[in-house]
Parts: C-alpha cells; structure tokens; sequence
C-alpha cells in the first residue's frame, strides 16, 4: 500500500529550532540577542511565540462586524468659511460620513461654515486652532435652535483645553458629542505620547466636574485625536493601548459601566522623494489599516495636495476600499491572538501606566 504523504505529521519548529538556525547564520560568536532593537521608546524582539503571549484586557474593536462604525472623515482646513462648506459638501456628497474641521482663521459669519450640511446624519468634528471657545459657543447656539440637538454626533478637539469662562453645562444632554476632546501630541517616544494624553484627559475630567459633570459623564465626553506614523505594527499598538488604558483609568476612578474611548485617528501627509508619485498613498493606506485594526473610530486621511480634486478623492476612497474590496467589515478581528501586537500594546500601555502614575504623585 502506497504511503500517503498528506497525513505525514511534520514536527512544530520551536523556538530553539529557530534559534539554532539565526545562530548559524550570525556566526557562533554572534548572540540573536543582538537583533532585539529599541525603537519609539520600546524594545523590539526579533521573535515572538506564545510564550510573549499575555492576557490582555479584550478591548472592543468597534470597526469590525460593520466597518461603517470607523467612520470615514476627511479633514478640511477652514480659511474660508464658504470654500470650506463647499468642500465639506463634496465630500459628503461623494461617500465620506463626516466632516474634521480644522479651523485656522477666526472668522465672521460662521453660519456659512455649515449650509446645508444635514448635521442628524453625518458626524461632525471641529479643532479651532488658537483652542478659543469662540466657535464652540457659536455652535452651541446654533444647534439649540435645532429640536434634535441631542441627536447631533461628533467632537471638539483642543490642543489644550482652554481655562476661559464658558458654560460647559449646555452640552451635558449632548450624549452623542464629545465636547472634551484632547490631541495627542505626537512623541517619538510612544509611551510618553500616551502618558500625556492621560494626564490632559485627567486635567479635562476635573474641570468638566468643577462645571456640572459627574465623572460619569464626564468620562463620556471626552475623546481623543491621535495620529498614525509609517510604522504599521507601533501605530496599531499605540492605539489599542490607548483604549485600554482609556477602561483601567475608569476602573481607577470607580466608575460602574466604563465605555470605550473614542479616538479620532488622523493620518497625516506623508512625503518622501524615494517613493513619489505615490508615497501618500502608500502611507496613507498602511495608516488607514493601522487605524481601523487599531480599533479607531473616525478617520482623517489627508490627501498629498487637498487642492487636487483627484488626489483628494483618492484619499477619501481609501477606506471605502478597505471596506469593498479588501473585506476588512468581514472578519471579527484579524489580530486576534497576533502575540507580536499582544506583547507590543502590553508593553506600552504596561509602561504608560506606570509612568502615569508617578507624574500624578
């Protein structure tokens, strides 16, 4: 009787296996430990099996099972409030489901800003770029006159949030905007990036409680902006662990039903001569994978020239395509049990922790 050789059981490599072989291949003098690399403030092993495997709280990645839950939101930068609006409108016209306004002039008739944009259902995101609450106030006047001003969904991002007077109380029953939100500066090093976000997010939690807020709703509010790099792997991390931190800080302050932070990913230009003419788009692609696997919810792609109408219609299209034609809406959660991202977002979001609590005392 012939052998069949499909139900030959190959023995499972292990890790000394691989060993052996990285150490014939650096030389019997060379130790594979010298491949482990620092890089973003992390150490990077050039291995990882099950036994770097650590049980991680189970965020919840609320861009799979419907990928429409990441919301698609081109970011349009506000000079002119009226070329602004009908930039927004295109987009919105043409697939996107909100808007990120980033606003660098402090303009007049900023009722021109949001003609004709049905606000009950497409998500709206603002920054104001000198962080004055003068376009908050403007839009919370101009929602209240609106009967389902509770319905309205979006953010307010600051740089850093501002200490004028202002009458925080007006948006407790907006459950669906988050008034609270914080931008992430950008750090090489990851673990400090985050540490800072949660230091700005506690200095947020007390003064949205010094205006009304329980600290309930008040961790209900507040949201976070935060950008992807060319590092694929890090960029995921840095956002898993972002949201896992976002639960133990509730657990820290007591809270009874925590929820899940949202987080704004902002994928920013990206230029390089080596890979033109189509580096952005490369880039772009990577951090909108990054961001979705991550577990972001809304999403700004930034175009290589937003002035180009094709080139800003690719940008937009990226996640459509990620949702159509990749499939990424169908599959649960493609990193699950990935113990290089398992150990990468321990580690940071393990080292961001204890760091936080130093700099709190």
């Amino acid at each position: 009787m012939q052998e069949n050789k499909f139900q030959i059981d190959f023995a499972t490599p292990t890790f000394r296996d691989w060993e052996k072989n990285v150490q014939q291949e650096l030389g019997n003098n060379l130790s594979w430990q010298n491949l482990i690399k620092e890089k973003a403030g992390l150490t990077i092993k050039p291995y990882y099996d099950s036994r770097d495997s650590v049980k991680e709280r189970k965020i919840k990645i609320e861009s799979f099972g419907g990928l429409i839950s990441c919301q698609n939101v081109p970011k349009v930068i506000v000079t002119d409030n009226a070329t602004a609006n009908q930039e927004a409108l295109t987009h919105l016209n043409t697939g996107a489901d909100g808007i990120y306004f980033k606003i660098q002039a402090n303009l007049t008739s900023r009722e021109i800003l949001l003609k004709d944009i049905e606000m009950l259902f497409c998500s709206l995101l603002f920054q104001e770029e000198n962080d004055s609450s003068e376009f908050l106030n403007f839009f919370a006047n101009f929602v209240n006159k609106k009967s389902e001003k509770e319905k309205i969904s979006g953010a307010f991002f600051w740089k850093d949030f501002p200490s004028v007077d202002f009458d925080w109380a007006q948006f407790i029953n907006w459950n669906n905007f988050k008034v609270g939100g914080i931008c992430v500066a950008e750090n090489k090093n990851i673990v400090d990036e985050i540490v800072d976000a949660l230091c700005k997010a506690v200095e947020t939690l007390d003064h949205l409680n010094k205006n009304g807020y329980t600290e309930m709703r008040a961790f209900q509010t507040l949201a976070f902006s935060i950008s992807v790099g060319t590092d694929f792997f890090l960029s995921i991390a840095k956002i898993r662990a972002l949201k896992n931190l976002w639960l133990t800080l509730q657990e820290a302050y007591q809270i009874k039903n925590p929820t899940m932070a949202f987080v704004h990913v902002d994928s920013r230009v990206w230029r390089h001569d080596d890979f033109q003419p189509h580096g952005n788009l490369i880039k772009q692609t990577f951090g909108a994978m990054a961001a979705i696997l991550g577990g972001g919810n809304a999403l700004s792609i930034e175009p290589e020239d937003p002035k180009n109408s094709m080139l800003a219609r690719v940008a937009r299209n990226v996640l459509s395509i990620l949702k159509e034609e990749s499939y990424f809406s169908k599959v649960n959660d493609p990193l699950a049990g990935a113990f290089y991202v398992d150990a990468l977002t321990h580690q940071i979001a393990h080292e961001a922790w204890k760091k936080f609590q130093l700099r709190m005392g």
